[in-house]
C-alpha cells in the first residue's frame, strides 16, 4: 500500500446512482451543472488517479458515497441488488488497481440477515476491508438494539466501518445547503452519541470504526456532555465509562478544513486515532499538506496520520 493513505474518497456507479437519484438529499438541492461534475469525477477511475497523483495521495479507500447512493429507503430485495452491483464496482477498481486502492463495500441495514450476508461476501470473496454506512436507518440510530447483528458481524469480521452521513433529510435543513454544513456534522455526533449511549461500544469493544468529517461536532463539545454522565445517572444505564473515552475508542478523518479544528482534535483524541481524509471529489484539495502542517504533530505522529493509523485499520 502507498502512502499518504486517503479513508475518505467516494465512488459511485452511475447505474446504481440511476435508481437511488430520488431518494438523495444531494439530488434534490444541486443544481444540474455541479451535480454533472461531481458525478463524473466520482465515476471516472482514471481522473481520479492522475488527481491522486496531484494531491500527493498514494492510496484511497474507495467507498459509496452514501448522500448520492444510500439504498436504505427501499425494499431489502431492491436495496440488497444494489449495493451489490455497487460493492462489485468497488472490487473491480480494487483489482485493477491494486497499488492504488483499497475498498469499503456497503450493506441494507434496514434487513440485518441481508446486511450480514453482504458483509460477509465484501469481506470473505469480494477482498473488501469492510463497508461504510451512514449515521442512522430510517428511523433508527445506529446504536438501536436492532441492529445488533451487523455490529456482531464486523467486529468478528474484522471489518472497518466507515460512518459517513447521507444527508439530514429534514427540511429545516434545505435552506442554504444546511444539511451539508451542520446537518452532516450534526449526524455524526448522533451516531457517535447512539454508539456509546446505546452500549454497542461497550458489547464490541474491537470494532474499527471511523467517523467522517472529524467526528462532526462530538468530539468538540464533549464538556456538557460529561457533565451529563455525571449529573444524570439514567443517561449512563448502557455506559461502563465516561463519554471521553468512548470517543477516544473510535477513529476520525482530517476533512474538516480548518487548521485549528485539526489541532484540536489532535488534542482531544490523539494522533494514533486520525487517518488522514480528502471527501474526494469534493473536499480538500491537499490533504497531506494539511496534515503536515498541523502544528499539534510532531513528525512522527504525521506520519501516523498519513499512513501508519490506515494501514493499521485496514491490515486483518
Amino acid at each position: 500500500m502507498r502512502g499518504p493513505v486517503d479513508f475518505h474518497a467516494h465512488l459511485i456507479d452511475p447505474a446504481v446512482y440511476r435508481e437511488t437519484q430520488a431518494r438523495s438529499v444531494f439530488a434534490q438541492t444541486t443544481d444540474a451543472a455541479r451535480a454533472a461534475s461531481v458525478l463524473a469525477r466520482m465515476a471516472d477511475i482514471g481522473e481520479r488517479i492522475a488527481a491522486m497523483d496531484a494531491m500527493g495521495t498514494g492510496t484511497q479507500v474507495l467507498s459509496s458515497s452514501l448522500v448520492h447512493q444510500c439504498t436504505y429507503d427501499a425494499a431489502p430485495d431492491t436495496a440488497l441488488r444494489l449495493d451489490a452491483a455497487m460493492n462489485e464496482t468497488v472490487a473491480r477498481a480494487v483489482a485493477a488497481h491494486p497499488d492504488r486502492f483499497r475498498g469499503l463495500g456497503s450493506v441494507p441495514l434496514q434487513a440485518q440477515e441481508l446486511a450480514v450476508r453482504e458483509l460477509t461476501r465484501c469481506m470473505r470473496e469480494l477482498g473488501l476491508s469492510g463497508v461504510t454506512i451512514s449515521t442512522r436507518v430510517r428511523d433508527l440510530e445506529i446504536g438501536d438494539a436492532g441492529l445488533r447483528p451487523f455490529w456482531e458481524a464486523a467486529e468478528a469480521l474484522g471489518a472497518v466501518v466507515f460512518i459517513h452521513p447521507a444527508g439530514n433529510p429534514d427540511p429545516r435543513f434545505r435552506k442554504w445547503q444546511l444539511w451539508n454544513s451542520i446537518g452532516q456534522s450534526f449526524e455524526e455526533a448522533m451516531a457517535i452519541a447512539s454508539l456509546f449511549y446505546e452500549g454497542i461500544l461497550d458489547a464490541y469493544p474491537r470494532l474499527k470504526i471511523v467517523v467522517s468529517h472529524g467526528g462532526g461536532y462530538m468530539p468538540f463539545y464533549l464538556g456538557r456532555i460529561a457533565r451529563n454522565y455525571v449529573e444524570k445517572p439514567a443517561t449512563r444505564a448502557n455506559m461502563s465509562k465516561p463519554p471521553r473515552d468512548y470517543v477516544r475508542m473510535l477513529h476520525y478523518d482530517t476533512c474538516v478544513y480548518d487548521p485549528d479544528t485539526l489541532a484540536d482534535l489532535v488534542r482531544i483524541v490523539g494522533a494514533e486515532r486520525i487517518v488522514m481524509g480528502s471527501d474526494y471529489p469534493v473536499g480538500e484539495m491537499k490533504p497531506a499538506e494539511f496534515v503536515r502542517d498541523c502544528t499539534a504533530l510532531d513528525e512522527a505522529q504525521r506520519q501516523l496520520v498519513l499512513s501508519a493509523n490506515a494501514e493499521r485499520l485496514l491490515s486483518r
